[in-house]
């Protein structure tokens, strides 16, 4: 078949790939006969029965949010420290100084004074409630509350032993960092045989995630839970979700050309399939419509009626052909929704 010059009938015209034919009104469709003259080479495909979603890819940055300072209080000299890249948990050394460690406790708020018996308040509570966690004391033996009692302080002494400091019964500023949960290591900011009593480390929260500057004009795109796909730099995809979508709105760059926007944050579903991939470039996939069991050709078959609309060209069979006015839906990959005189299974023309 080729697409050429169909036969006029009714004055209703089609243009289509540079071709010119005449709609023929009436019955399921409209007759067209087989041109004999040359034209450009067509193919067809059938229309399908199927899903069309609609997609927007956002630039995205992987990595592990946000990077903090973290201080201790203890002075001396730092003796170790840990790996750009280690992960520390509750009880794990974050520095070590004059030879001695610095674990990480969680909680809250960070200590602000020393801890001692007789003493009461929410620090207490945030020391006992680490001290259990740890194996040091137990529901038996100490009683979690705002007060530091006898039961208290011999739970820091066995503390205190295992971590190989001496054994006094009190916590002094500086024996421990108070975080809200693990922390991982972005960057070492002190060195090994400095002085201690500041900064040490740059660390971030452990959860892979995705930061998308989204236009703040664009605020309502996207809301906390919606489903997205994540395309990692190798092109593989992953499912993710909506965490946060941010509130504060960061101004825009008149010299690099960017507007102003927010911050959206999404997690995976399986972290672990992002691999070591840290301040990585990736797509974040949303859909922005979606059409369920719909039927679709490729956009490719489409002729545009020079009185306003669309057509296909369906195969009727002997090398006849027939063209059927359609009105068209949603658009995805490269295929369109149409609706009019067809069936599932009809067979179009398209170009070659």
């Amino acid at each position: 078949m080729r697409r050429g010059v169909l036969a006029v009938a009714g004055g209703i015209t089609v243009l289509g790939l540079g071709a010119v034919a005449a709609l023929v009104s009436g019955g399921g469709g409209a007759s067209a006969q087989d041109d004999k003259t040359s034209g450009p080479a067509t193919t067809t495909a059938l229309v399908e029965r199927m899903d069309l979603v609609e997609r927007e890819e956002l630039d995205g940055t992987l990595g592990f949010g946000d990077a903090a300072e973290l201080a201790i209080s203890r002075n001396g000299t730092i003796t170790a420290l840990p790996e750009e890249g280690a992960v520390i948990e509750r009880g794990g050394t974050l520095a070590e100084v004059d030879g001695l460690p610095v674990p990480l406790l969680y909680g809250d708020k960070p200590f602000w004074r020393p801890l001692q018996v007789d003493l009461e308040g929410p620090d207490v509570r945030i020391l006992e409630e680490n001290l259990v966690a740890l194996g040091h004391a137990d529901a038996s033996s100490l009683t979690v509350d705002d007060v530091f009692t006898s039961a208290t302080t011999a739970a820091v002494k066995r503390w205190q032993e295992a971590l190989g400091m001496e054994e006094t019964g009190v916590v002094q500023l500086g024996d421990a960092v108070v975080r809200s949960g693990a922390v991982r290591v972005s960057q070492r900011t002190a060195t090994i045989g400095g002085g201690a009593g500041g900064p040490v480390l740059s660390v971030t929260g452990t959860e892979r995630r995705i930061t998308v500057a989204l236009a703040a004009n664009r605020q309502g795109l996207l809301a906390v839970g919606d489903a997205v796909e994540v395309v990692l730099p190798d092109g593989s995809r992953v499912d993710g979700s909506v965490a946060s979508v941010g509130t504060v709105v960061t101004p825009g760059n008149e010299m690099s050309g960017t507007g102003a926007s927010i911050d959206v944050i999404v997690t995976l579903t399986e972290p672990a399939a992002a691999g070591a991939l840290d301040e990585a470039p990736v797509d974040v996939s949303i859909v922005q419509s979606q059409a369920t069991d719909v039927l679709a050709v490729p956009v490719e078959a489409l002729l545009a009626l020079a009185e306003g609309g669309y057509a296909l060209e369906r195969v009727v069979g002997d090398g006849r052909t027939e063209l059927v006015a359609v009105t068209t839906g949603a658009f995805a990959d490269g295929r369109v929704e149409v609706s009019g005189d067809l069936a599932e299974g009809d067979e179009v023309v398209v170009p070659a």
